[in-house]
């Protein structure tokens, strides 16, 4: 009774955040949950990979119009790079709290998914879109 408590209890801030954000939580059991929200995560981080070498594309080779792209370039591979470690330490320290329980998988992935996706919509706003 109070380990089912216990993981009730537990669930309790995926189901909020699964509301809101994550179609993982409500697939059955905590392997498909975690299978899951890593799958998730491995789709943001393609797209995320894609959208960061779409913008550094877009950007020409030789600097142009007193912009130092070769700069911004380096600077933003730079930043991309500290993202990640912000975002690796971050999520280790969110699923810290569900060490020892299937669901340190799962909080794990999903943060890392979130994180991701917000830096797609961050890096979004940059690429220039084809022309139709």
């Amino acid at each position: 009774m109070k380990k089912n408590l216990l993981f009730a209890l537990a669930l309790l801030p995926l189901s909020a955040m699964a509301q809101q954000v994550d179609p993982c939580v409500t697939k059955g059991s905590a392997q498909e949950m975690s299978a899951c929200a890593k799958d998730a995560f491995h789709k943001a981080e393609k797209e995320l990979n894609a959208t960061h070498a779409a913008l550094l594309n877009q950007m020409p080779e030789k600097d142009e119009d007193g912009i130092p792209y070769k700069a911004v370039k380096k600077q933003m591979a730079t930043a991309q790079k500290s993202w990640k470690s912000f975002v690796e330490e971050d999520c280790k320290a969110v699923s810290i709290y569900n060490r020892g329980s299937a669901l340190k998988e799962i909080e794990y992935y999903s943060c890392l998914r979130v994180h991701t996706e917000q830096r797609i919509s961050d890096l979004s706003r940059f690429v220039r879109k084809p022309k139709s």
